[in-house]
């Protein structure tokens, strides 16, 4: 499936439940957006960044997670924590904090 931010925008605020080593994890997908393309030749994908929120008492480590959403299906998703983005979100404040870039 190609992620697009079109496909995944109204999807913000949305749960996607991540299969983890310590069992299926809630992440709210916070944001949504495409990068500069910085001189990025017309053939390829304008970049696209996705923050994703979790329970802080539970840090996932960097790494390839499987990711369910009842509208997208399954995914694998190369996630990273991040502290939260500035100013934060309601939905963050308290969470751990997960990007998700795809070019």
């Amino acid at each position: 499936m190609n992620i697009t931010l079109e496909l995944v925008a109204p999807l913000v605020d949305s749960v996607f439940m991540a299969h983890t080593a310590a069992g299926v994890v809630p992440l709210t997908l916070t944001e949504a957006k495409e990068l500069p393309r910085r001189g990025l030749p017309e053939q390829f994908r304008t970049p696209l960044s996705m923050i994703f929120a979790g329970p802080a008492e539970l840090v996932l480590s960097d790494g390839n997670y499987t990711l369910d959403h009842e509208q997208l299906g399954r995914l694998e998703l190369y996630l990273w924590p991040i502290s939260a983005p500035l100013p934060a979100r309601p939905s963050e404040i308290g969470k751990q904090c997960y990007q998700v870039s795809l070019s």
